[in-house]
């Protein structure tokens, strides 16, 4: 086990957190019937995004397919599903896990290329 990569959690975390912004406003002005966007649900989406930045940093050393891109591209799909599920139970199920899949891989891809590389000897 080779620890916390810093650099790797502050790139998921800043991109998640962008993410989060992005997807509250987002929510905020979308007209979708029978559905009133609040200020602890719309803290909730953030903090969903930041929960999926959070879990990509943690997830550097998971592999799941071989070759850094590809395993970078499943684990942030499968993390932004898990991560999206539950502020989809409300309303707009579908767009937020959608979104979540695209977040993740962009935030995971971004996170692998960039996180700082260990040498063991």
């Amino acid at each position: 086990m080779e620890g916390l990569n810093k650099k790797r959690m502050l790139i998921a975390l800043m991109l998640a957190a962008f993410f989060g912004l992005g997807c509250a406003y987002g929510t905020s002005t979308a007209e979708i019937e029978g559905f009133t966007p609040t200020l602890p649900y719309l803290a909730t989406i953030f903090y969903g995004r930041l929960l999926m930045g959070f879990m990509i940093g943690l997830a550097g050393g998971v592999t799941i397919l071989k070759g850094e891109t590809r395993n970078a591209v499943i684990r942030g799909a499968a993390i932004g599903i898990i991560s999206s599920i539950a502020i989809s139970f409300y309303g707009g199920g579908s767009i937020f896990i959608m979104a979540g899949i695209v977040y993740g891989i962009i935030t995971d891809v971004v996170a692998t290329r960039f996180q700082e590389k260990r040498n063991f000897e």
